[in-house]
């Protein structure tokens, strides 16, 4: 499934690295995962000054079931 977050540029998110980084954590942050979810695209859209990243993140239900086989063992 892919879900997006827009991230509103400042002076520490100039360079693409950076913005990089904070799609990354805020990805995370949002799929309460322990792991980077792939980030997909990061585009800017200049009418709106800001850039949004596209991250690839899994089904909810995916992840309930591979918690529950984890218990199983």
């Amino acid at each position: 499934m892919l879900k997006a977050l827009v991230i509103i540029p400042n002076n520490r998110t100039k360079e693409y690295g950076s913005l990089l980084a904070v799609a990354r954590a805020e990805a995370r942050k949002r799929e309460h995962a322990q792991a980077n979810p792939p980030i997909r695209s990061l585009l800017f859209v200049p009418e709106l000054g800001v850039y949004v990243a596209v991250y690839e993140a899994k089904d909810r239900d995916v992840q309930k079931l591979s918690a529950d086989r984890k218990k199983e063992h």
